[in-house]
This record gives C-alpha cells, structure tokens and sequence, in this order.
C-alpha cells in the first residue's frame, strides 16, 4: 500500500496519532474496455485529531505538511497522470473540512489504467504493476496485487503502525454487463449484478488473511 500511494503517503504522516482512514477504489469498466477510476483518501474520522496535528510543527518525528504543501503535492500528482496517453478528464479534489482527498480520470483501456496506477508507484516497471486486466473475448475482468505488503510494513517503526490499526481498503468495480461470478469470496455483488464491492482491513492483508485479488466473469 506504501508503494501503491507512495506519490501521496505525507498525507498519512498528518495521522499518525490515529488510526482510522480508508481508501477506496471505485473502477468503471465499460465494454470496449475503457473506463474510468476514482481514488479517495478517506480521514474523515480522525478529523479532530488532524486539526490538532496541523498546529504542530512535528509528529512522531514526521514533519507535518502544511495546507498548501499537499495542495502542491496533489497538483503534481494530477499533472503527472494528464500527461499519459489515453487519459482524459483527470480531476481532483481536496476537504479540508473532512480532509476526504480524491482524484478521478477517465481511460482508454485497461493498459492506460495500469499506467496510472503505476504513476503512484516509485517502481515504474508496468509488467511488475499490472493490477488491472480485461479480456473483450471471454469477458473477465482482473484484479490482481503484486506487493509484500508483510515487508513493506516491517520497514515501519513500530509506534508507527498503529496508524494501520482501523485502516480499510474498499475496492469497487462497475460493468455495463451482469457478473456472473467472482472469486474472491469476500466480495460482494450489488442486486443490479453489475457492481460488486470488496472492503478489507488492512491488518488483515498485512497478514495475508484477507486480499483484494479478484477475477470478475461476465455475462
């Protein structure tokens, strides 16, 4: 997850004196393949805790980033993932009421949209980030996930990991056809069979309990 967001993390060193946020995944799928994917980074529960942070000068030995400074830091973001081939309409958004951050794009193909995941990763290696393919033929739709989030948390100092404690992972995946199945047994399919959401705790993937890899059939 560090690598996944790894253009975005300060915003999470601005909570390490709590331990609930969200991120979450919202995907698109349309026939031809082309989509379109929101990201949000979900504070808002630990909002309190963020207003006394901002005051402060230092966390746990973390700088904390002003207003401005992750203002900045976004605008890169957004300004980054423009600039790929195949991605149109890219926005973002940014609460600093409920401190709920976002970004959304439009892509031309599920290629186009691993390329942006890839942007959030210091790893540019697109076949080591494939998370994301779509079959026209056979109509499935997969999610995979390539990272030893075990390791990557290891690297954290201890005190620090409390900020995983209430943390979610909530992915959710739309279609213009009906799903007819999914692998992932956690995962659950809208009454329309044309969404299906998975939420996961954090911890959980940590300890390879729970994961967000799918394979979606369509009809």
């Amino acid at each position: 997850m560090q690598k996944y967001l790894s253009k975005i993390i300060l915003l999470l060193l601005i909570i390490m004196l709590s331990s609930c946020f969200e991120i979450i995944e919202e995907i698109t799928i349309n026939k031809d393949g082309s989509g379109n994917i929101l990201l949000t980074l979900n504070f808002s529960r630990s909002k309190s805790n963020i207003n006394s942070i901002m005051l402060l000068d230092s966390v746990n030995n973390y700088k904390v980033p002003s207003e401005q400074e992750i203002k900045t830091r976004i605008a890169g973001i957004k300004s980054q993932i423009t600039n790929i081939s195949g991605v149109s309409n890219v926005k973002t958004n940014s609460n600093f009421e409920d401190y709920i951050f976002n970004i959304s794009c439009n892509f031309t193909n599920v290629s186009v949209l691993n390329k942006v995941i890839t942007s959030f990763n210091k790893n540019k290696d697109i076949e080591i980030n494939k998370q994301f393919s779509y079959n026209k033929n056979t109509k499935t739709f997969t999610r995979t996930y390539n990272y030893d989030l075990q390791k990557e948390v290891q690297k954290i100092k201890k005190k620090d990991k409390e900020v995983l404690k209430d943390a979610s992972y909530t992915s959710i995946y739309r279609f213009q056809s009906p799903i007819l199945s999914s692998k992932n047994k956690l995962a659950k399919i809208s009454k329309s069979r044309k969404a299906i959401m998975l939420r996961v705790d954090v911890n959980e993937m940590v300890a390879n309990k729970q994961n967000i890899k799918n394979t979606i059939k369509l009809k």
